[in-house]
């Protein structure tokens, strides 16, 4: 008989989807002889009635593991501790909020589910460690499965790169992103930038005062962000702070030479050789990366190259893999319990 996994998802909703499609390539990823995969979305969204109604009146379905994705931690209080896989992919809430309400939020998604449950899994070291800081709990509790890159991102060959005006594809558009400091980069370079994500009127009011030729677009399907990628001269993902990085390797799939910060989990993520970094903080380093990866033929080349390596180690079998490994433990563990 084969093991039921019931991957337990946040209310779906038109810009937060990241996460829900990196599940579906794992699950996908699962041998298929051994694991019968299920999703299952929570009726109601994250605000505070929302999140209490969903704790109130989540009805539990019967599964051999149950797997939160992200986001609804706090929807592991009412899930078998035996039987519960928590992800955590970040704990930048903490970075952003203050007072009673962070105080809430701490005690929701992630004190209180940690205590609980047995199996917590974080998507890098850098999502492990602060974790293990903000939440005091045992190291050993803690085991970090990367992301997996999609299926659908890849590329036989690239476009011409233009040098002359090249295109710059941004990925978000929330405070973390940066795009302040991105815009403030760009001014006076020949280019045009893309952006994937709803933007903010103050950031649209910036990117005319400082004469940034632009395009926006949001709510992309997969087959419209890969051709984003497709198009682009140049990602740039030069955010302060992130669980993990997958734009940065989307773009490394996509042949396409990539700019991040110089920051962890970023540069473990993108590979020491396999992209341009730059101090998120300082502008001036975010152009003089940007103009090196324009002007300089063959770092750029090379850029792409040790992208490519560097995406081996996301392919989604290897992380699969690993959570079949984890998803086999629960389920003996139960047997012999």
């Amino acid at each position: 008989m084969k093991t039921k996994i019931l991957y337990v998802e946040r209310k779906p909703s038109a810009e937060a989807v990241s996460i829900e499609k990196v599940f579906r390539q794992i699950a996908e990823s699962l041998s298929s002889r051994e694991f019968a995969t299920f999703f299952r979305q929570l009726p109601y969204p994250n605000d505070a009635l929302g999140t209490l109604k969903n704790l109130f009146f989540y009805s539990n379905e019967k599964a051999d593991v149950y797997h939160i994705t992200g986001h609804v931690h706090y929807i592991a209080l009412v899930l078998p501790v035996e039987k519960t896989v928590l992800t955590i992919h970040d704990v930048g809430i903490l970075r952003i909020r203050s007072g009673l309400r962070r105080y809430v939020l701490k005690k929701l998604l992630f004190d209180l589910p940690i205590k609980k449950l047995k199996y917590i899994t974080a998507v890098s070291e850098t999502t492990k460690n602060e974790i293990i800081y903000y939440t005091k709990c045992e190291a050993e509790k803690i085991r970090v499965i990367e992301n997996p890159l999609q299926k659908h991102f890849h590329a036989p060959d690239k476009k011409i790169f233009n040098s002359e005006f090249p295109t710059i594809l941004q990925i978000g558009t929330t405070a973390n992103k940066n795009l302040y400091n991105l815009i403030k980069a760009l001014e006076g370079i020949p280019c045009q930038l893309n952006i994937v994500g709803e933007l903010a009127d103050d950031i649209v009011n910036f990117l005319k005062e400082k004469r940034i030729i632009y395009a926006n677009k949001s709510n992309l399907g997969n087959n419209e962000i890969r051709e984003e990628y497709a198009n682009a001269d140049i990602v740039t993902f030069c955010s302060t702070f992130e669980g993990f990085g997958l734009p940065i390797i989307e773009a490394q799939a996509m042949l396409t030479p990539v700019v991040t910060s110089d920051i962890s989990p970023l540069r473990e993520v993108a590979g020491e050789k396999a992209a341009a970094f730059a101090d998120p903080f300082d502008r001036e380093s975010i152009r003089r990366s940007i103009l090196r990866v324009i002007n300089d033929e063959n770092y750029r080349k090379n850029l792409v190259e040790c992208g490519v390596e560097n995406i081996k180690k996301y392919q989604p079998e290897k992380i699969a893999f690993l959570y079949e490994n984890l998803y086999r433990e629960i389920a003996q563990e139960k047997l012999s319990g």
